[in-house]
């Protein structure tokens, strides 16, 4: 067998795998919501205020009214209100997706806080559910 059969008898037997989507590592489902949001950069002090575009109980997607000023892994602190409840959640600047919108990863979430995201997020899945007919 020449070294060229081998090689197509190799791409037969082991055809290329399709390569994962590294873009989107997400274990849990996220929501698109529209809500006032702020951002408080923990170290300098200074907040941003926006809109939060996409929810998961791990992170959030928000796009900001100025340019975001700082870089990622930044600590910072994300209030917002849906459904009517309030929420202040720690996380950190996990990606930047262009000048005004940022990928936050929340952190150190108490169960209970935890517990409220969980619910939530549950609460606009049925919603959403509601409005497309999609039941269950």
């Amino acid at each position: 067998m020449t070294a060229m059969e081998s090689a197509e008898k190799t791409q037969v037997d082991n055809p290329p795998q399709a390569k994962p989507d590294l873009r989107d590592r997400r274990e849990t489902s996220r929501e698109a919501v529209d809500t006032t949001a702020v951002i408080f950069l923990v170290k300098i002090a200074s907040r941003l205020r926006g809109r939060i575009l996409d929810l998961s109980l791990t992170g959030c997607r928000i796009r900001t009214d100025e340019r975001f000023p700082v870089g990622i892994y930044t600590r910072v602190e994300t209030e917002f209100r849906l459904e009517g409840l309030p929420f202040r959640l720690g996380g950190v600047i996990q990606v930047i997706h262009d000048r005004h919108t940022v990928g936050i990863r929340f952190l150190d979430m108490s169960s209970r806080k935890r517990e409220q995201v969980k619910q939530l997020m549950e609460d606009i899945r049925e919603v959403k559910e509601q409005g497309t007919g999609n039941r269950e």
